[in-house]
């Protein structure tokens, strides 16, 4: 099976479905006006997926933000997650959040689907600004 790789930008998530590694992420913004369009590859790549899975599928969501149109297509994506664990395989997802929308959304995902959800905050550190002296020394 090939591997499914798209190199994201500002509006399209970076997708990297690889079986013979386990990698299975989608990462990054995600505002494609037509979602069903942008995702059918993806969701045509776990549907032949689905036929022979690995033992463990973890799939990573690592989301800046989406739009409804992905919000969509992302329920398609974890019920073909579910189809694979109802099979007798291990799914699980990790679901990565900087900021209560995505955190929200996740846990709406999860209580839809009864996956294993693994909530990620990687909201940066805020750091604290350190005491600069402009004096000098005479």
């Amino acid at each position: 099976m090939h591997d499914f790789i798209f190199e994201g930008d500002s509006m399209f998530p970076s997708i990297i479905l690889n079986k013979k590694d386990g990698i299975f992420q989608i990462e990054g913004n995600s505002t494609p006006e037509n979602g069903k369009v942008f995702f059918e590859p993806v969701i045509d790549w776990l549907t032949e997926y689905a036929k022979a899975p690995n033992v463990e599928t973890h799939f990573v969501f690592k989301l800046d933000y989406f739009n409804i149109s992905s919000s969509k297509s992302f329920l398609f994506i974890l019920y073909k997650l579910c189809e694979i664990q109802k099979s007798g395989k291990k799914v699980r997802v990790t679901w990565c959040y900087s900021d209560a929308y995505i955190l929200g959304a996740g846990r709406d995902y999860g209580f839809m689907v009864k996956i294993p959800f693994e909530f990620k905050n990687i909201t940066p550190p805020k750091f604290k600004a350190a005491k600069i002296s402009l004096a000098e020394n005479n």
